[in-house]
């Protein structure tokens, strides 16, 4: 996430850690409230967008203001547009496209040098990196967001497919919102998910399967090398060498409302035409087994770590766990855990006070985010990240309504 430091502040702030530099002016303005000043505090805040290449830091002139009668703290940009920014409560995320050989990705809480989603302020939209370096204690507790995004695959054999991955820190959970009648006429997707094990059992043992698994996966991934040089004359041999490759991994059926979970380590890759939202650990690390189309963000597959490491039991499927009657917990990572919320006209809900922040999806109906001092609605496909003082509000919905709520510790 981008981080922010001070110039020309007191001495105090410029010794202190800089991603922390907005909260200290947040805090200057509250105490000038409390000994009867003028609760503001103004300096020049800069966000370090390391992610930019080459990097690009962005100075902003930033006045904190904090009222002690309504205990708020808000901050205005000043540029050629002032932009009032509400530090308190609920606001919605503008995402950002990003191509995909499969397909594309809907980036809500993206940060890095292929796109950056954006914050709907005062009329207007400032960067999320630069919104969550305002003041990140205040905002997050200091966390880098979950990472909200919509994967949204062609509905083209082969050529919509994701790439066949694993992960090593980081956990997904897929929620299915679309399955594509031209691709799946019956409704009903699908997505390659762990080791096979009807093929497992065939080998004397796992090391001969790892073996086996990843003699293909070289094989194939040889072709594609050819392939995209530009040899166009081997669309036989791909075709029989990727099928190959299949044989070793297990495929699974998806509807609209399935929940999926990939631990770490399990290899997935959701097929054509087959919509989720998703939420995911903050980081983009990946191991590449196998990929149907070329891949553009590195040279070579990850196949042999891939293999060496991947998981080959089947991954347990915790069933949901009820919260509410209208709230179900589908995911619970260390490092954040999801619920799904199925809000009946005026039903309410309440997250925990103790998550630093949370993140608020609308898949279906409206919801009506409430916070200290404004409230935000959202619609289908609209979503919000709530900060911390607002966190314990109610989250209401409308014609029945389902909502996907992520935050840590949930």
């Amino acid at each position: 996430a981008a981080q922010g430091q001070l110039i020309n502040t007191p001495t105090e702030q410029e010794q202190a850690a800089p991603s922390h530099a907005g909260d200290l002016l947040l805090q200057a303005a509250r105490d000038r409230a409390r000994h009867g000043l003028p609760g503001q505090s103004a300096a020049t805040l800069v966000v370090d967008q390391h992610w930019q290449v080459p990097p690009q830091p962005a100075a902003h002139e930033v006045c904190y203001r904090y009222d002690p009668d309504r205990n708020r703290h808000q901050a205005v940009i000043h540029g050629t547009v002032d932009r009032l920014v509400s530090l308190d409560d609920p606001c919605r995320l503008s995402p950002v496209e990003v191509a995909k050989p499969w397909g594309r990705e809907i980036w809500f809480t993206g940060i890095e040098a292929r796109g950056e989603s954006r914050v709907a302020v005062n009329g207007g939209e400032i960067g999320l990196g630069t919104y969550l370096a305002l003041a990140p204690r205040h905002l997050t507790g200091g966390h880098t967001p979950v990472l909200l995004k919509i994967l949204d695959p062609l509905p083209t054999p082969v050529l919509g497919e994701l790439y066949l991955e694993v992960h090593e820190t980081k956990q997904e959970v897929y929620v299915v919102t679309a399955v594509d009648e031209a691709a799946w006429p019956e409704g009903v997707g699908r997505i390659r998910y762990g080791a096979n094990q009807k093929k497992r059992s065939e080998f004397a043992d796992d090391a001969a399967f790892r073996a086996a698994f990843l003699e293909a996966l070289e094989a194939y991934e040889s072709l594609r090398r050819q392939i995209d040089a530009g040899n166009r004359g081997l669309a036989a041999q791909e075709a029989e060498a990727r099928a190959a490759c299949l044989t070793f991994t297990d495929e699974l059926p998806l509807r609209i409302g399935d929940v999926i979970r990939v631990p770490t380590w399990v290899p997935h890759s959701l097929q054509q035409g087959v919509q989720v939202v998703e939420f995911q650990s903050p980081s983009y690390e990946r191991y590449i087994l196998s990929s149907s189309q070329r891949v553009l963000t590195q040279d070579r597959w990850d196949s042999a770590h891939a293999v060496a490491h991947m998981q080959l039991d089947p991954p347990d499927e915790p069933a949901a766990v009820a919260v509410t009657e209208h709230c179900q917990a589908i995911v619970s990572f260390a490092e954040f855990g999801v619920w799904q919320a199925r809000l009946t006209d005026g039903a309410s809900i309440a997250l925990p006070v103790s998550a630093p922040y949370a993140l608020a999806f609308c898949v279906s109906g409206r919801a009506q985010l409430t916070g200290p001092h404004e409230g935000l609605a959202l619609g289908a496909g609209e979503a919000a990240l709530i900060p911390a003082a607002a966190v314990g509000c109610a989250v209401t919905g409308h014609d029945d309504s389902i909502l996907l709520l992520a935050a840590p510790g949930l």
